[in-house]
C-alpha cells in the first residue's frame, strides 16, 4: 500500500491539529495567488482564521492584492513576520517547500492544513461509500492532499471519465445534461457509451472559443450518428445557483481552466441560468457537471431538478478541498437515498469524479 492507511491519515491530522495548536490567533499567509489561493483567501477568514498577506513568486504580482488581500515577496525584507505560510501552489507544493524550508519559513501545503481541520467530515463520507475501490481513491487523494505529491495518484488512475459505472452507460432514452461541456468530448463520450441511443442532450458551455468548437464537433456528431434536428441542444451558458451574469477568464491560459467571478458590471459578462429554471419541470436522468469550482452553486440551482427526477450525477469534486464533504453532503440533503462511488479519472491530482444513484 503506498501512502498512509485510513486510520493512518486520522493519527496524522488530529497530530497536525496538536502542533499547530491555537492557530486561529496566530497570522497566517497563502502562498500562491491562483484558482485554489482565491478561495482559501476568502475560506480562511470566513472560518475564523487570521489571513495577513498573500505570498507569490510571480514578479508580475508582486505589489498587487488579491481581492484586497495584498501580494508580497516571501523572502523580501520588508513586512510584518507572520507564523504559518499555507501552500495554496497545489502544482507547486515540493519547490515551495524546499525554498520556504531554505528561508526557515514555518509551512505547511493549504490542502494538509484543511484535512487537520476536517478530517471528521471526510471519515464520514468514508463510511457511506459503496465499494473499496471508493474508499481506496478517497484514501489516496487524503494521502496526495497532506503531503503535495501528486504522483500518487497515478495508482487510482482509471479511464471512461464519466461513464465508467455500470449505471452510467448503456441507458436508453437518457436526458443527458453536461455543465461544462467544453469542447464536446464528453458529449462524444456520452454517444459511444449508450449507443446513440438517448432522448435529449442539454449542453452548456459558457467560454465562446470553447462553445464554437462544442457546436463544431456537434455538427459532426449529428451527422455521424444521424441525430434528428432538436434533440441535441447547446447553451452559450453557464448553469449556477440563479439568473445572473458573471465575468469569466482562465488565470493559467489553459482553455480546460476557464472559471467565471463576479462580473464587473450587471450587463456585461456570462449568462448563468439555474437548472430548474431552464427545465422548468422537464426531466433529466443524468448530470454530469466540472463547472471549475461552481458545482456547489450548481447543485443549488437543481434542488428540484435533483428531488423530482433523481437523475444519475457525475460531479467533479477536486477543484476546492471541500468539495468531497460538502458535495456529498449538499446531495444526500437533496435526497438521502442516493448512493456514492469516488473514481479518479487523471494521473495527477485532478479528476476526481463523484458518482451518485439511486438503486
Amino acid at each position: 500500500m503506498i501512502g498512509l492507511s485510513f486510520e493512518d491519515i486520522g493519527v496524522e491530522a488530529r497530530r497536525l491539529r496538536s502542533e499547530l495548536g491555537d492557530i486561529k490567533s496566530r497570522r497566517l499567509a497563502i502562498y500562491g495567488a491562483g484558482f485554489l489561493g482565491r478561495w482559501a483567501r476568502h475560506w480562511l477568514p470566513d472560518n475564523g482564521y487570521a489571513l495577513a498577506t498573500c505570498f507569490d513568486s510571480n514578479p508580475g504580482r508582486i505589489g498587487q492584492e488579491l481581492e484586497g488581500l495584498p501580494i508580497r515577496d516571501p523572502f523580501a525584507p520588508a513586512g510584518d513576520p507572520v507564523d504559518l505560510t499555507l501552500i495554496t501552489a497545489r502544482h507547486a507544493v515540493k519547490p515551495v517547500s524546499a525554498r520556504l524550508n531554505e528561508a526557515g519559513m514555518k509551512h505547511l501545503p493549504f490542502e494538509a492544513f484543511f484535512v487537520a481541520m476536517r478530517f471528521e467530515d471526510f471519515a464520514r463520507e468514508y463510511e457511506t461509500l459503496t465499494d473499496d475501490r471508493s474508499r481506496e481513491v478517497l484514501r489516496v487523494v487524503l494521502n496526495a492532499m497532506l503531503t503535495g505529491d501528486a504522483r500518487l495518484c497515478e495508482t487510482i488512475y482509471e479511464k471512461d471519465q464519466y461513464f465508467c459505472l455500470p449505471p452510467f452507460c448503456g441507458v436508453e432514452e437518457e436526458v443527458y445534461v453536461d455543465a461544462g461541456a467544453y469542447v464536446g468530448d464528453s458529449v462524444e463520450r456520452f454517444l459511444w457509451a449508450h449507443a446513440g441511443n438517448f432522448k435529449a442532450i442539454h449542453a452548456f458551455e459558457p467560454a465562446e472559443r470553447q462553445f464554437a468548437a462544442l457546436t463544431k464537433r456537434c455538427e459532426r456528431l449529428a451527422e455521424e450518428w444521424a441525430i434528428q434536428p432538436g434533440k441535441l441542444g447547446l447553451n452559450n451558458m453557464a448553469l449556477g445557483a440563479s439568473r445572473t451574469t458573471l465575468a469569466g477568464a482562465s488565470q493559467s491560459g489553459q482553455a480546460q481552466s476557464y472559471a467565471l467571478t463576479a462580473a464587473a458590471t450587471d450587463d456585461a459578462g456570462i449568462p448563468v441560468i439555474s437548472l430548474d429554471e431552464y427545465l422548468n419541470g422537464g426531466p433529466a436522468s443524468f448530470i454530469k457537471a466540472d463547472v471549475e469550482g461552481m458545482e456547489m452553486a450548481l447543485l443549488a440551482g437543481a434542488r428540484q431538478t435533483i428531488a423530482t427526477c433523481k437523475p444519475r450525477l457525475a460531479i467533479c469534486v477536486y477543484h476546492y478541498p471541500s468539495d468531497i464533504p460538502d458535495i456529498m453532503g449538499t446531495i444526500r440533503g437533496i435526497c438521502p437515498d442516493y448512493q456514492f462511488a469516488l473514481r479518479h479519472h487523471a494521473p495527477r491530482q485532478l479528476e476526481t469524479v463523484l458518482y451518485a444513484w439511486i438503486d
